[in-house]
C-alpha cells in the first residue's frame, strides 16, 4: 500500500495529467483500448445518449467463456441477491431491457427484449405488450402471455418479492392472446417501465412455480443459453441454446458461443486466474476500482483491453443542518467552494481515473451539463478567487476563524474515509476549520446517528435506475435524510416525478431537482462514482458496458471469440 503512503504525490501527479487534457481512459502509459465506432442515427429526443463501442469485425461461432464472481445464492432475480443477475441473466430474458449500445440507463433507451413492441394509453394507465412468438423454456413448453402476467405478479408482490417496491404503480394484468398483454397501472409511471429493464426483472416460467430457487431446477427460462451443470459454490456451466429465438441484425442467430463457465471466484482469485489467462474477461459485473487492482492486470496482462463502466451510485459528504452554522447557506457555500473532487477521487481510490469530476450529486446518466454544474457550485472560477470568496462568505457568516467540525465516515482509508480525510485538510488549508474525522463501526454510526452527534457525513447515494430515490435522501420525511433537509417545493417535484413519462420533460425535471439541491446544498458533491475500468482480452468481441451493474451484457448472447486473436 506504499501508493497511500504517497498520497501528496499521487494528487500532483494527476493535476498535472488533468491539466494536460489527460483522456477518460488510463493515461499513465500507452494502453490498447476500444473506441466508439459510428452507429445508426438516434431521434432527436436522445441523441445526448453515449454511444458504447461498437465492434466491426464479423461474428464467429464457437468457443466458450469464462469468468468468475460469487455465485449468487438464490437464482430468483425477485429477490434482489447479490451478484444474481450476474448467474442468471444467461438462463433468463426481461420483458424489456436497456439498449447496451448505449451506456445511459434512461427511459429513451429502453427496448423490447421478450416484448417486441407496446403501447401506451393516452392516460398511460394501460401499456399493451405485444411478445415474441414462437419462443419456448429450455424444457420445450412454449412461452405465454400466462408467463408474463405470472412474473408480473410475482415480482410486484410483496410476499413474493424484494423488488416490489420498485412497482408502485401497477395494479394488474390480462391476457390478450397467447401473445399479448395488457398491464394496468393505478396512475401513468416511468419508474415502471425503467424497473423493468432492471436485470433483476426476469420472465419466469408458470409451470415452475415453487420450485426451489436455489436449485438447477429453477433455471428454466427463455434466454440464449441453457444450464448444463450447477455445482454449489463451484460453477455454473451453461451450453448454447440451438432453439434461441434472437437474430442480429445481419440474421445471424443468437447467441455466437457455445457455453459460458462461470466459477465462484472472489476478487483476489479472479484477479490472478484472468493474469494467468485462465479466464476470459474478469466478470460481466466487476473490474478494477483501486488502483491497485487495476495495475496489478495492467502489469500481469499488458495486452487487456480496458472499458470504463461508470456507477450508478456515488459518495457525498451530507450536512447536518440541524447544527450550527452548517444551518447558514453562506457556511455550507463556502464550504463547497473549496471541493476538489479530483483529489477526493484520489483520495477515495487512489487515481483520479476511477471518478467523474465536474459533477454534481447525480450519476452522469442523470445529471446536469457539467457547465451548469461548476456555474451553480462556483467551481468555474481560478482556484485563488474560489478560496477568497470562500472566506469572504465565512467572515461574513461570522466564522473568519473557522470552526470545530465533526465529521463522520464510513468505511476504511482507502474508500470513503480517504476522500473525508483530504477534505479535511481542504477545510483546515483553506478555512482554517477544525475538522476531527472519525470512521468507527457500523453499529458505532448507527449509533451517533441516532443521537446527532455528527456534523458532516460522508456516506452514498445510491438512486439506482430511478431519480424518484432521491426522496429517501432528500425528501422531509426520507428515512435516509441524514441532513434533516427539508424543501417543500423539492417535496413536491419528487411525488410528481414518476408520473411523468414524456423522456424529454422527464429530463429537464430531473434537471430542475439537481438545481434545487445545487442551490440550497444540504449535501456536497465528491465527484467519486468510482468506476470499474472492465478487463478483456482482445479476442473477446463485441463486450460493452453501461451505466448499471446488471445489465444486459450480463447474458453474453451477442458476444463472440476470435480464437486466432487468443494468447496462448
Amino acid at each position: 500500500m506504499g501508493k497511500w503512503a504517497v498520497l501528496l504525490a499521487v494528487i500532483m501527479i494527476a493535476t498535472l495529467l488533468m491539466a494536460c487534457g489527460a483522456p477518460e481512459e488510463p493515461a499513465k502509459e500507452t494502453l490498447p483500448v476500444v473506441t466508439p465506432s459510428p452507429i445508426p442515427e438516434v431521434s432527436s429526443d436522445n441523441s445526448y445518449l453515449t454511444p458504447n463501442p461498437v465492434e466491426n469485425s464479423l461474428p464467429i461461432y464457437g468457443s466458450i467463456i469464462e469468468f468468475g464472481l460469487h455465485i449468487p445464492i438464490s437464482f430468483d432475480g425477485h429477490q434482489k441477491r447479490a451478484y444474481g443477475p450476474t448467474g442468471i441473466l444467461p438462463t433468463f430474458n426481461q420483458l424489456v431491457m436497456f439498449n447496451i449500445n448505449y451506456k445511459e440507463t434512461v427511459p429513451e433507451n429502453i427496448i423490447g427484449d421478450l416484448a417486441d413492441s407496446w403501447e401506451t394509453s393516452e392516460d398511460g394507465t394501460e401499456i399493451i405488450f405485444h411478445l415474441h412468438p414462437g419462443v419456448k423454456w429450455h424444457d420445450g413448453v412454449p412461452f405465454t402471455a400466462d408467463d408474463v402476467i405470472y412474473s408480473l405478479d410475482k415480482m410486484t408482490d410483496v410476499n413474493r418479492s424484494a423488488i416490489s417496491d420498485w412497482f408502485p404503480a401497477y395494479e394488474s394484468s390480462e391476457k390478450i392472446d397467447d401473445n399479448t398483454v395488457k398491464v394496468h397501472l393505478k396512475y401513468a409511471s416511468a419508474s415502471f417501465m425503467i424497473n423493468l429493464a432492471a436485470g433483476e426483472s426476469v420472465i419466469q416460467a408458470k409451470h415452475l412455480a415453487g420450485t426451489d430457487d436455489q436449485s438447477a431446477e429453477f433455471m428454466v427460462g427463455t434466454g440464449p443459453y441453457i444450464l448444463d451443470d450447477y455445482k454449489t459454490r463451484v460453477h455454473l456451466k451453461w451450453r448454447r441454446n440451438p432453439d434461441y429465438w434472437k437474430y442480429d441484425q445481419y440474421g445471424n442467430q443468437l447467441p455466437y458461443m457455445d457455453g459460458i463457465i462461470f466459477y465462484e471466484a472472489d476478487g483476489s482469485v479472479t484477479s490472478d486466474m484472468l493474469v494467468g489467462r485462465r479466464m476470459d474477461i474478469r466478470s460481466t459485473t466487476t473490474g478494477a476500482a483501486t488502483t491497485d487492482t487495476y495495475e496489478y492486470l495492467k502489469d500481469g496482462a499488458p495486452e487487456l483491453l480496458w472499458q470504463k463502466r461508470d456507477k450508478e451510485w456515488g459518495a457525498v459528504m451530507y450536512f447536518n443542518l440541524n447544527h450550527s452554522p452548517l444551518d447558514d447557506i453562506r457556511v455550507r457555500r463556502a464550504m463547497g467552494l473549496v471541493v476538489d473532487e479530483e483529489s477526493l477521487i484520489i483520495g477515495y481510490c487512489g487515481d483520479a481515473m476511477f471518478g467523474v469530476t465536474d459533477i454534481g450529486l447525480l450519476p452522469p446518466s442523470f445529471g446536469l451539463p457539467k457547465e451548469e454544474i461548476m456555474e451553480l457550485m462556483g467551481w468555474d472560477k481560478p482556484k485563488d478567487e474560489r478560496v477568497a470568496e470562500a472566506q469572504r462568505l465565512m467572515a461574513e457568516a461570522g466564522y473568519p476563524d473557522g470552526f470545530e467540525l465533526n465529521m463522520l465516515s464510513r468505511f476504511g482509508a482507502q474508500t470513503m474515509m480517504g476522500l473525508s480525510l483530504i477534505y479535511e485538510a481542504a477545510l483546515r488549508t483553506n478555512l482554517k476549520i477544525d475538522p476531527v474525522v472519525t470512521g468507527p463501526s457500523d453499529i458505532e454510526i448507527h449509533k451517533r446517528l441516532d443521537e446527532d452527534n455528527y456534523d458532516l457525513y460522508t456516506h452514498e447515494l445510491n438512486i439506482g435506475l430511478d431519480p424518484v430515490r432521491l426522496k429517501t435522501y432528500f425528501g422531509t420525511d426520507g428515512y435516509a435524510n441524514y441532513s434533516g433537509y427539508s424543501n417543500p417545493e423539492l417535496d413536491r417535484m419528487l411525488a410528481e416525478l414518476d408520473y411523468i413519462i414524456d423522456p424529454v420533460k422527464r429530463r429537464d425535471a430531473i434537471w430542475e431537482i439537481e438545481r434545487i439541491l445545487l442551490t440550497d446544498l444540504p449535501a456536497l458533491p465528491t465527484g467519486c462514482f468510482i468506476a470499474n475500468y472492465m478487463p478483456y482480452y482482445p479476442h473477446v468481441k463485441n463486450i460493452r458496458w453501461g451505466a448499471m451493474a446488471y445489465s444486459s451484457i450480463c447474458r453474453l448472447e451477442d458476444v463472440w471469440i476470435d480464437e486466432s486473436l487468443r494468447v496462448k
